[in-house]
């Protein structure tokens, strides 16, 4: 036999609990459960009394013997055992009574008592571990326990390369470091925080002991920002020997913010899109009462050049909304704005724009202030290439190459193989007797969706002006820039890509200057040549083969378009508009030029964004912009002979809103040609339509487009051949050597070329002066000699442009190119150009000017009150105005500062012109009076407003100027002696900015008046205010019990005002909407009237009362009141619904249900609805109609026969042996 060792009940299983929470080891420290997660907080406060055995990771552990840090054990006070002199553990199956210890630290100090507390702890040793008698704590403390069996020397794994994600805790960011650990062990973890320092060293921010495998420190603006790159590092240990730890590993750098990724560091300035990536790795802010769909964080983006030239980068917005979503990869948010290189145009050298992002602006803290790092973006100057057709015409290619085209028809000047751009042009026969030679007549640009047609080929040399029409499928989506010169001299269509197309306008025709963008380098052909730096490549065919002969080279881009498929007939079927892409230079705020011409380089930058965005669209000669007047739309007028015919600007009909096509006036100018010398080389007129603008931003059809189109002859004559050379002398005997120093005379001694001297080449002057003496020898005209001075115009202006750096050095040359022979000292030299002398006009002033008007009167003496009329437009009296579209008004506003009138900046205002003797004068948008613009505190005398308006028929020659005033009726009385003179009315008031007269009432409220003797500054209750009237009602309302009461109460106030319904008191459940329906449920109370007391109000707050009698419901016997809705609603009249059995109009009827007799033998007895019978002996059933069968009871004697009768019964003899009556027998 062998004895067996019986177990204490303790140490059998369900002898005990088991306390197996790993946070309970001695190594494992309570910071982090404070800080994140207090509900994993250990707290043995609510301990059920009882024995319990502590384990670690399923691994038996005990109490510990030595004394506890503090805030270990998943606790601020661990519970520790406390051995005293000769006390042990118990040994294999012994108990003692020993004692445990609570730690404790006194903060602020560093005092630390290990045994603030004491508890009374017995200990049971079960041979494989120990169980505890444990009692509930003092207060928040926790019992420790440490492992049992102890390896010597272990060495901890190394965990996985931790990774740093943010994650958001409600409105709280933190940071997570997450790492994996494989091990057959139970471990912990030590997990480091640091951060990158600005000098580059990591700094230490938080070192804490865990069991997890991951870790969380918040990002709370304070210790750790927006901005800063953070790192975590872990180390593990094994829990049975946390004084050993394992290999460091640190995770990747984690940047908390937001960050900027462009494409590309550099580009170029060739059009190019390229993406800027914002990515948030920390998830945007919500403000309060938002969902999580809508938590966006809006910010604003901003570019900073080099130098003082401006923008150098264009981005697709300024604006952008970073919206919250899932982190996934790193990333909580993430948008893209495109950037571009903007087209300048000057030889700007590679310059560095920052893109950066303005300090956020938000309610969060966190967010609050922070800016992420900018990026910076290198932009290469790339060269723009010009190319010249001139006069007969000369042509020089982009990369400078020289020709004569004699040849006439269309052609291909130039197209672009990058983008859907070019240009046709068309060329007629000019000025010559006995040679051939052309000119050009009329070109169409094509940019996109936009097609611009300039063109005077349709008519005579000398007699038709040149007009200007946009074909555009989406006028609302076009994006080219019209601008004119010179007073008209010269037109420009700039489009989106900085490509533009310049026409200097003369009698004979055009020449033309053609600007191609850095995109287009390597990627043009025609006329113009390649754009590739060598020209000597230039004549191309249209498969890219190189041409040797001239003569091929310009009809291979003749034939290129073949009779009536060119711009100038028809549209791309296959051409679409997208909509414009804008794109914004995020800088400063646009700075405001001139409003008369907006020419001059604008140096400051341009936060605006718009479709040129992506070009700066520079100009040293004045410009005017006239875009507005060409994008609209068209409708075919068949016009009266075979000119075409235009309704000019300033007579406009009313369907006539923007003129679509211009004819351009022929100036007087030193290039013109005088139609006596052209008048003999008669060209066939071509029928043509006459346009007239309709309905704004309404595109047009296929067909509609096909017939602006008109027959062009000179496409179907064949190509000329080279002629021989030209001889000297000419027919008139002008010889080489006279023609060239005439030439010489007129090219190199212009005040363009003595201006622009040092920007000119004498290789251009040369070039110049031999075009000039070929313009001789061909046309023996010398009026000819000044035709291709506008070459050097737009040479000087490009090389002006380009050295814009420079541009402080040449402003003696940006004077030649504003104002043309400095104005011939017929005027003075400003920033828009030449403001003529008075008696001599022109864009130079070089006309001796008979045109000047003259202002006699002003509508109303100049006199006008906003409150009486229409101010916005003002009527001119006077003489010498002529038709023109040139005619202007020009406004001048005097501003009344520091005691005095001072005038401000000068507007125009394209006026319109009635007769000889009148015209009307629009005032400018932005400066039209209303009342509400009044001063009241400061206005004494003055008026509202004071413009000096003056007129002109050229643009350049102004009139004398009169006086218009506006002034408010209502405040001011003004008079009109030598000058005006206005006066403020005293009864008057002045009310929220506004002013009126004395019983003028509130415009939203007729109660409320003004009453300047009671107060001048707030309004005033009307004095005879009449309370609103309650329509008299066409009976007392009654209503009765039950009834569901709706009645609509009406009323109306006798000044207009609106009336309000509102219930002070009434019967329980009443309720009186603001517009007067009364509902109730009526009841009947101790008494059968209930008043209803309501207010009928205006603005002045009158009352009125009424009342509703109730009628008690007198139907009977059980009858229901039901609203009689023949008769009106509230007469509380009402219908007796009778239940059945019943009628009368009260229900007072009960029908007689015994008549006739239904009882039959019995008696009736009437009940409501209803009747019984009271049956004789014998019969029975509900109408007494049943015979009862007495036999069936037995009512004879034993063995006699009963025979049923009816109401009786009849009995047989009596059985044999009995005598009687039948009924009674009896033994005989």
């Amino acid at each position: 036999m062998h004895a067996q060792t019986v177990l204490p009940p303790e140490c059998e299983p369900g002898g005990h609990s088991i306390l197996q929470n790993p946070y309970r080891s001695t190594t494992f420290s309570s910071s982090w459960l404070q800080q994140s997660a207090l509900q994993d907080f250990i707290c043995d406060h609510s301990l059920i009394p009882g024995w319990y055995q502590f384990q670690i990771f399923d691994k038996p552990a005990s109490m510990p013997t030595r004394c506890v840090e503090v805030n270990h054990c998943g606790t601020q006070a661990p519970v520790w055992l406390s051995l005293g002199a000769g006390e042990s553990l118990p040994g294999p199956l012994e108990v003692k009574q020993l004692t445990a210890c609570a730690a404790w630290q006194f903060f602020p100090s560093s005092t630390k008592d290990c045994c603030m507390f004491r508890i009374p702890v017995t200990v049971r040793n079960c041979v494989d571990f120990y169980v505890y008698l444990l009692q509930p704590t003092q207060g928040c403390m926790g019992y420790c326990a440490q492992g049992i069996s102890v390896q010597r020397n272990p060495q901890p794994p190394t965990p996985s390369v931790p990774v740093i994600v943010s994650e958001l805790t409600g409105d709280t960011v933190h940071l997570r470091c997450s790492f994996d650990c494989s091990s057959s062990s139970a471990l912990g973890f030590v997990v480091a925080w640091s951060r990158l320092s600005p000098d580059g060293t990591k700094e230490e921010l938080r070192r804490e002991t865990t069991i997890q495998t991951s870790a969380l420190i918040e990002l709370d603006g304070f210790n750790l920002r927006l901005g800063d790159k953070i790192y975590c590092s872990c180390s593990s240990f094994l829990l049975d020997s946390p004084e050993i730890l394992g290999a460091s590993v640190e995770s990747q750098e984690f940047f908390a913010g937001i960050k900027l990724t462009p494409e590309a560091s550099t580009i170029s300035e060739d059009g190019r899109l390229y993406e800027l990536v914002l990515e948030s790795a920390v998830p945007v802010p919500c403000l309060e009462d938002s969902s999580p769909e809508q938590c966006t964080l809006s910010l604003e983006l901003r570019t900073t050049s080099e130098g003082y030239l401006g923008a150098d980068l264009s981005l697709s917005s300024c604006v952008l909304d970073l919206f919250r979503s899932p982190c996934r990869d790193g990333v909580c948010s993430r948008a893209v704005v495109h950037f571009s290189a903007i087209t300048d145009f000057v030889k700007d050298d590679n310059r560095t724009t920052h893109i950066s992002v303005k300090p956020i602006v938000t309610p969060s803290f966190l967010w609050s202030g922070y800016s992420p790092e900018p990026v910076q973006i290198k932009v290469k100057d790339v060269p723009s290439a010009y190319c010249y057709s001139f006069t007969d015409p000369h042509i020089i290619t982009f990369d400078g190459r020289h020709y004569e085209n004699y040849q006439i028809g269309t052609f291909v000047l130039y197209k672009s193989t990058f983008w859907p751009f070019e240009v046709h042009v068309r060329q007629w026969e000019c000025g010559s007797v006995v040679h051939a030679a052309s000119c050009v007549c009329g070109f169409v640009a094509r940019g996109g969706g936009d097609v611009v047609a300039f063109d005077m080929c349709n008519g005579e040399m000398g007699e038709t002006k040149p007009h200007l029409s946009v074909k555009n499928r989406d006028l609302s989506k076009s994006s080219v820039r019209i601008t004119e010169s010179y007073q008209g001299r010269k037109v420009t269509m700039t489009f989106s890509s900085g490509a533009f197309v310049r026409a200097d306008v003369s009698d004979w025709g055009m020449s033309l200057t053609l600007r191609a963008p850095g995109s287009d380098r390597s990627h043009t052909k025609g006329l113009c040549g390649t754009y590739d730096g060598q020209p000597d490549n230039d004549f191309q065919s249209r498969g890219g083969t190189a041409l040797e002969d001239l003569h091929t080279f310009i009809s291979e881009w003749r034939c290129e378009l073949p009779p009536g498929t060119s711009l100038f007939d028809t549209m791309p079927s296959h051409m679409t508009t997208p909509n414009p892409r804008k794109y914004c230079t995020c800088q400063t705020e646009p700075h405001h030029t001139s409003p008369r011409a907006q020419n001059h380089p604008d140096d400051s930058s341009d936060s605006t964004c718009s479709s040129h965005g992506k070009v700066h669209l520079l100009s040293i000669i004045p410009t005017l912009d006239v875009t507005a007047e060409y994008i609209g739309s068209v409708e075919l007028v068949k016009g009266e002979g075979n000119q075409r015919q235009l309704l000019p600007l300033g007579r406009i009909s009313q369907n006539t809103q923007i003129q679509s096509h211009r004819g351009l006036p022929l100036r007087a100018s030193g290039d013109g040609v005088p139609n006596s010398s052209l008048q003999q080389h008669h060209r066939g007129r071509r029928q043509t339509p006459r346009y007239i603008s309709s309905t704004t931003h309404q595109s047009l059809s296929q067909s509609d487009l096909e017939g602006l189109s008109y027959f062009f002859p000179e496409d179907d004559e064949p190509a000329v051949q080279p002629q021989t050379l030209l001889t000297w002398p000419t027919p008139s005997g002008l010889t080489e050597e006279q023609a060239r120093i005439q030439c010489q005379q007129a090219v190199v001694n212009s005040s363009i070329a003595l201006g622009c001297r040092r920007l000119l080449e004498d290789q251009i002057l040369s070039h110049t002066v031999t075009m000039c003496v070929i313009d001789l020898q061909l046309k023996d005209e010398q009026l000819w000699l000044n035709a291709t001075l506008p070459l050097l115009e737009n040479e000087c202006e490009r090389r002006v442009l380009e050295e814009r750096r420079r541009e402080e050095e040449y402003r003696d040359v940006v004077a030649v190119l504003r104002c043309p022979n400095l104005c011939n000292g017929n005027g003075q030299c400003l920033e828009w150009g030449c403001v003529c002398f008075p008696g001599f006009g022109s864009f130079d002033c070089s006309v001796l000017s008979d045109q000047i008007p003259e202002i006699i009167e002003l509508d109303k003496g100049g006199l006008c009150d906003v409150r009486q009329g229409d101010c916005s437009t003002v009527q001119v009296q006077g003489q010498g105005f002529k038709d023109s579209y040139e005619l202007k008004c020009e406004f001048v506003k005097e501003k009344f500062m520091d005691g005095e009138w001072i005038l401000d900046e000068p507007l125009f205002v394209l006026a319109t012109f009635l007769d000889a003797t009148a015209l009307e004068c629009q005032l400018p948008l932005e400066d039209r009076w209303t009342p509400a613009a009044l001063d009241l505190e400061t206005m004494t005398n003055r008026p509202l407003a004071r413009w000096q308006i003056k007129v002109s028929n050229d643009g350049y020659s102004y009139s004398n100027a009169k006086i218009l005033t506006l002034y408010d009726g209502a405040c001011q009385t003004c008079s009109l002696n030598s000058e005006v003179f206005c006066t403020l009315k005293e009864k008057t008031c002045k009310i929220d900015g506004l002013c009126y007269t004395e019983g003028e009432s509130n415009p939203s409220s007729p109660c409320l008046t003004c009453r300047p003797d009671s107060s001048k500054h707030t309004w005033s209750i009307a004095e005879k205010n009449e309370p609103p009237v309650l329509q008299p009602l066409p009976f007392h309302l009654r209503a009765f019990q039950g009834e569901n009461f709706i009645y609509q109460l009406q009323a109306e106030d006798n000044e207009g005002s609106a009336v309000h319904f509102t219930l002070i008191s009434g019967p329980e459940g009443v309720s009186l909407s603001p517009s007067g329906l009364l509902m109730w449920k009526a009841t009947v109370e101790s008494t059968d009237t209930h008043i209803f007391q309501f207010t009928v109000t205006d603005d002045c707050n009158a009352e009125t009362r009424a009342s509703v009698s109730v009628r008690s419901c007198e139907c009977l016997n059980g009858a229901s009141c039901v609203t009689n809705v023949n008769l009106p609603a509230g007469s509380g009249e009402y219908l007796c619904v009778c239940l059945e059995g019943f009628k009368g109009e009260r229900c007072e009827v009960d029908i007689d249900d015994c008549k006739p007799n239904p009882c039959r033998l019995g008696r009736c007895i009437d009940g409501p609805n209803s009747f019984s019978c009271v049956c004789p002996p014998g019969m029975t059933g509900r109408t007494c109609r049943e015979d009862i069968d007495e036999c069936a009871f037995h009512p004879c004697f034993p063995g006699a026969v009963c025979n049923n009768t009816v109401g009786s019964f009849i009995c047989g003899a009596c059985p044999q042996g009995y005598s009687g009556d039948r009924g009674n027998c009896s033994r005989k």
